[in-house]
């Protein structure tokens, strides 16, 4: 499979349940999470190709980084940015190893 539609495989799990935490500001919510994760994603793949770095730590650190992100561009509490950062981050990694398990 063709690297890019990994990419946006992570933006058909993502963006919906940024929206369902965001509703109320929802196109600029959509907009946020498409530009963290048009920045986070990228980075983690070079890292993933160009280190020995453990694939769970680099997803614990993109969801990190996407959750201060939507704290800071989306003015939502700390808990809520986080919770949203890891979740959607834990969601679109688990689907990406079964897709990788079972269909690849």
């Amino acid at each position: 499979m063709e690297i890019w539609i990994y990419f946006l495989l992570t933006l058909l799990i993502e963006l919906p349940i940024v929206w369902l935490f965001f509703r109320k500001q929802w196109k600029y919510a959509l907009l946020v999470g498409f530009l963290l994760n048009l920045f986070t994603w990228p980075l983690l793949h070079m890292l993933l190709f160009t280190t020995s770095l453990n694939i769970h730590l680099m997803e614990c650190g993109v969801a990190l980084v996407e959750g201060i992100g939507y704290r800071l561009l989306l003015k939502s509490s700390w808990s809520k940015a986080l919770f949203l950062g890891f979740l959607a981050n834990g969601i679109s990694y688990g689907i990406g190893e079964l897709i990788n398990l079972y269909i690849l």
